[in-house]
């Protein structure tokens, strides 16, 4: 049945695409930095168009909300943030199970509706990334690099190896590792200021292991859980993190999530 569905919707909508994927998280990680520890929403979309040889083409959009009042003492309920910018993916086939992927983006992070803190947080400011990974029946690299500009300028970089391993037909666990970072800007940003005064380095800052299940329902569906554990790295970074008076400064902290992804 999933199958006949899946295959009317596709012949409707081709060459364009349409993806969503809802999820909701224990706890909330932005480019290597613990945000929230407490429960949020994440739905991500992309529509566009798919040109063939020449890639897709298409918007993305991400929200982020809050599933509890924890932030209301600072920001409106739901609603923390939103991304949009449109995007390019091209995949390259390099040999037979060996495919390079690659996924541009030039996107606006919208913050609105904080309570009683300067103009800094209600803004917006816009970035570039590249995200690529070397799909191959081994272990797959990847990575992501991110330089954000316009009030908010700093380099921020995510590498890492996972590796799929099928369980039974449809049903597969992928556990990777790996490690995010950045200029100082963004090292400062996960782990607060330097003890002694002066600027980090660039450096690698936050660590994790994640450890995924996924179910391909159909071709256009998979359902996913996952469960993973985060930590900051070097001695002098978690000790400036275990000093930060933010609630959410945790060291260490295993979080999860569970969602679904639909592509058409």
């Amino acid at each position: 049945m999933w199958s006949i569905v899946s295959l009317f919707a596709s012949s409707l909508i081709a060459p364009f695409f349409v993806e969503v994927s809802p999820e909701v998280r224990s706890t909330y990680v932005s480019l290597g930095k613990l945000m929230e520890d407490r429960p949020m929403l994440v739905v991500g979309s992309r529509v566009g168009f798919d040109a063939g040889d020449f890639g897709r083409f298409g918007i993305r959009n991400w929200e982020v909300s809050s599933l509890t009042d924890r932030r209301s003492d600072a920001h409106r309920h739901a609603a923390y943030h939103s991304e949009f910018g449109p995007t390019w993916q091209y995949s390259l086939e390099l040999a037979e199970k060996w495919r390079f992927n690659s996924d541009f983006t030039r996107s606006w992070t919208i913050y609105r509706g904080f309570r009683g803190s300067s103009s800094s947080s209600n803004r917006t400011y816009h970035w570039w990334q590249v995200e690529q990974s070397l799909d191959n029946p081994y272990i797959v690299p990847f990575w992501r690099l991110r330089r954000c500009v316009h009030g908010n300028e700093y380099f921020y970089f995510k590498f890492g190896v996972r590796r799929r391993f099928p369980i039974w037909e449809g049903l597969s666990v992928t556990p990777s590792v790996f490690a995010e970072g950045g200029s100082s800007k963004c090292v400062e940003r996960i782990v607060g200021k330097k003890p002694g005064g002066g600027e980090w380095k660039d450096d690698v800052s936050a660590a994790s292991f994640r450890l995924e299940l996924n179910w391909s329902v159909s071709e256009n569906v998979t359902l996913f859980a996952y469960a993973e554990q985060y930590m900051v790295v070097g001695s002098d970074m978690r000790e400036a993190n275990g000093a930060n008076p933010y609630r959410c400064a945790h060291n260490d902290w295993t979080l999860g999530g569970f969602g679904a992804r639909f592509k058409f």
